[in-house]
C-alpha cells in the first residue's frame, strides 16, 4: 500500500513538474469562449482566453478589429490595447473581457444602409487578440471570425 502511494505521489510532481517546463518566455493565449457570436443592438461580448507565461509579466493585450462587410465604410477604434490588471503572477491563468456593444464592437462610423424600410446593416467582424508581456514578447494571434453586430 505504501508503495502504491509513493508511486502515486512520483507520478503527481512528475507530471506537475513536466508541466511546468512547457510553460515558454513568449506568452501563450487559447480562446476558451467567444460568446455570443450574434450581437444584438446594446448586446455585449464575453471573451475568455487561457494564458501562459514563465516570467508572469503580462502587460497587455491588443485586439485588432477588421470590419468585413462588402458595403465598405469608414470604421472607428480599429486597434485597442488594455493593461492587464495586476495578478498573482502566476504563470498560467484565465483572462476575461468584456466587449462592450458602444466602446468595443459597433466599427462603422456611418453604417450602411439597406432593405425596404431602410435599414442598418450589421458589422460584419472579425478580431484578432495578442498578448504582450514587459519584455515585449507577443504570444501567437487567436483569431475570431465572423462577429456579427447587429446595429
Amino acid at each position: 500500500m505504501k508503495s502504491a502511494v509513493a508511486v502515486i505521489l512520483i507520478s503527481t510532481l512528475l507530471f506537475y513538474a513536466c508541466s511546468k517546463d512547457s510553460v515558454n518566455t513568449k506568452p501563450s493565449i487559447t480562446l476558451k469562449s467567444f460568446d455570443p457570436a450574434i450581437i444584438g443592438i446594446n448586446g455585449n461580448a464575453n471573451v475568455a482566453f487561457s494564458f501562459g507565461d514563465k516570467e508572469a509579466d503580462l502587460d497587455s493585450i491588443f485586439i485588432y478589429k477588421k470590419r468585413l462587410n462588402i458595403k465598405t465604410t469608414a470604421t472607428n477604434r480599429d486597434s485597442l490595447k488594455y493593461g492587464i490588471p495586476a495578478f498573482d503572477k502566476s504563470t498560467t491563468g484565465e483572462i476575461s473581457i468584456i466587449l462592450k456593444y458602444q466602446n468595443e464592437l459597433i466599427s462603422a462610423i456611418t453604417p450602411t444602409q439597406s432593405g425596404t424600410p431602410l435599414r442598418k446593416d450589421p458589422d460584419t467582424l472579425q478580431f484578432k487578440f495578442i498578448l504582450k508581456d514587459k519584455a515585449k514578447n507577443n504570444s501567437d494571434t487567436i483569431i475570431v471570425s465572423p462577429v456579427i453586430v447587429i446595429r
